[in-house]
């Protein structure tokens, strides 16, 4: 009995290949892990061309990490991330597997690391939406100290 659980194993990976190690998360991903993945843009986000600084950005601030594009994406709108990563000299990968998607909502490409780096958050829209909030409150707590009301309560 044990034979034939082995022959069939054997068989399923000979005709499937071998199991994959967290599918989904790979499939997500555009085949490599979370922990890995430094930003993460969706294809309809790749179409609208608005976080081309966010994405150079990234690749400026992580000389060493290499971007996956998904191929169902399209030419055209993967075409100036593609002369901003050859520009910046930037290693990057295209896939086109079916196991990859190709609706809106689904991940047109990402930004990874080589090792795990374990980066929250991700996601373009809440990495642009994060920073102007962290700009913002800067300028208001330099105005608000309390030398400054000093100065404006005697005129200075």
């Amino acid at each position: 009995m044990p034979d034939k659980d082995q022959m069939t194993s054997h068989l399923d990976n000979a005709m499937y290949g071998p199991p994959k190690l967290h599918p989904d998360e790979q499939r997500t991903y555009l085949g490599t892990f979370r922990e890995r993945v430094s930003l993460l843009m969706s294809i309809q986000q790749l179409q609208k061309t608005e976080y081309l600084s966010a994405f150079q950005a990234e690749l400026n601030a992580h000389p060493d990490y290499q971007v996956i594009f998904n191929g169902h994406t399209g030419m055209t709108a993967l075409k100036p991330y593609l002369q901003i990563a050859g520009q910046l000299q930037r290693a990057f990968t295209i896939v086109q597997d079916d196991f990859y998607g190709n609706n809106p909502t689904d991940s047109g490409l990402v930004v990874v690391s080589k090792t795990a780096i374990n980066q929250y958050p991700i996601k373009v829209e809440d990495k642009t939406a994060q920073q102007p909030a962290d700009e913002q409150p800067k300028p208001q707590s330099a105005q608000t100290t309390f030398w400054t009301k000093m100065k404006k309560h005697l005129g200075l």
